[in-house]
């Protein structure tokens, strides 16, 4: 079960963009991986190798990365979306923030949900910047990556976000319980200003966004990608054992017993970025500690 070796850009970078990861999977000539992968914001994958086929709101599509690579934005999605991998590839994983297609002037993301689009949003290319090219070293790799991206975001000079996203994504990172409208009433705005506002960044509305972000915790955790103290206080956001298997049927497509005894290798990867963004986000991961779901011997690049 691989996991992606990630973690948070530079300061100058955190406006825009919240994980960078690069993962390695090699596997037996003919030997496919079916899976899936549900992501709350933008994600650009640079993808090198095998086809990879995804089933989107658009129907199924194919794509033929080769060695060269290809660039793909996968817009927000609002359930998981099935893919296809037929052997061995490489990915550099940017998971950007629900500020970035509206930053970036890409279409509106409500327009987008559920979709792939094969082009690099910063320069508008299907072509990848050297950069990011796979290296042996996962970690000369990551850091020539954020290089690469370092130097597309600051040619494009993006507007700063609203501050609203930064609290709003925190909320649906530490607290995806909480009121809606408490939070809009401490931040002196209206529940109508706080939904406009997230629709338009995030595609969805804040209710469904916080939905989505229990479900998200939730399969971290069945997944083994989730800090285990947690994991009843994440059960007891449901009403009870139905009420999680409906959510978990929802927004997966899978029982809970389903997820947490079947291979699902992408989804993982994809869960993994997005707990350690959340450990981030409560404080429970600083500097150099590891989550501790990791197992430092299986660490990318480790002997």
């Amino acid at each position: 079960m691989p996991l992606a070796l990630n973690r948070a850009p530079g300061a100058d970078l955190q406006d825009w963009i919240m994980r960078i990861g690069v993962t390695s999977v090699d596997m037996p000539e003919g030997a496919s991986i079916e899976c899936m992968s549900l992501c709350e914001h933008p994600v650009i994958r640079m993808i090198y190798g095998a086809r990879w086929t995804a089933w989107t709101a658009d129907g199924k599509i194919e794509f033929e990365p080769g060695d060269n690579g290809l660039a793909l934005y996968f817009a927000p999605e609002t359930k998981a979306m099935n893919l296809k991998v037929d052997g061995s590839f490489r990915v550099v994983s940017i998971n950007c923030t629900s500020a970035f297609a509206t930053n970036f002037g890409l279409p509106d993301p409500r327009d987008t949900l559920d979709r792939i689009f094969p082009f690099d949003p910063l320069s508008g290319l299907q072509s990848i910047a050297p950069g990011h090219h796979p290296q042996e070293d996962p970690h000369a790799w990551l850091d020539a990556s954020e290089a690469a991206l370092r130097d597309s975001l600051h040619a494009a000079s993006p507007d700063r976000p609203h501050d609203l996203l930064d609290e709003f994504e925190r909320l649906t990172l530490t607290n995806p319980t909480a009121s809606l409208s408490e939070f809009a009433s401490d931040r002196d705005i209206t529940p109508r200003t706080l939904e406009r506002t997230i629709s338009r960044n995030w595609g969805v509305t804040p209710k469904f966004a916080l939905r989505r972000a229990r479900a998200l915790d939730m399969a971290a955790a069945l997944l083994g990608v989730a800090d285990t103290s947690e994991e009843p206080e994440l059960r007891l956001r449901y009403f009870d054992q139905s009420h999680m298997t409906r959510e978990m049927r929802h927004f997966f497509d899978h029982t809970p017993g389903a997820l947490q005894t079947g291979d699902c290798p992408l989804l993982r990867i994809t869960m993994e970025i997005r707990q350690s963004r959340r450990l981030e986000a409560i404080a429970k991961l600083a500097g150099s500690e590891r989550p501790s779901w990791r197992d430092p011997s299986a660490e990318p690049g480790s002997d």
